[in-house]
């Protein structure tokens, strides 16, 4: 199943923590977005087994002072 993990934080570089994901060899696609003035600094696009290994596999990240919101992709 494919994730979308929006980064909300007020550090322009917290979303580009991703070593853990590419070890685990989940990460798809990770990126910036512009501008970050709108709460979001950046994405990342995982893929995994269900919504509880995303969460997991989130929550390994160091994110001080972030907010996560973690979405399912829609398959069509």
């Amino acid at each position: 199943m494919r994730f979308m993990v929006f980064v909300r934080s007020p550090d322009p570089l917290a979303a580009l923590h991703t070593d853990a994901l590419e070890r685990g060899g989940v990460l798809l696609d990770a990126g910036d977005l512009v501008p970050h003035a709108c709460g979001v600094s950046g994405y990342w696009l995982i893929d995994v087994r269900n919504r509880e290994e995303a969460v997991e596999r989130v929550k390994r990240i160091p994110l001080p002072a972030c907010v996560v919101e973690i979405r399912q992709v829609a398959v069509v």
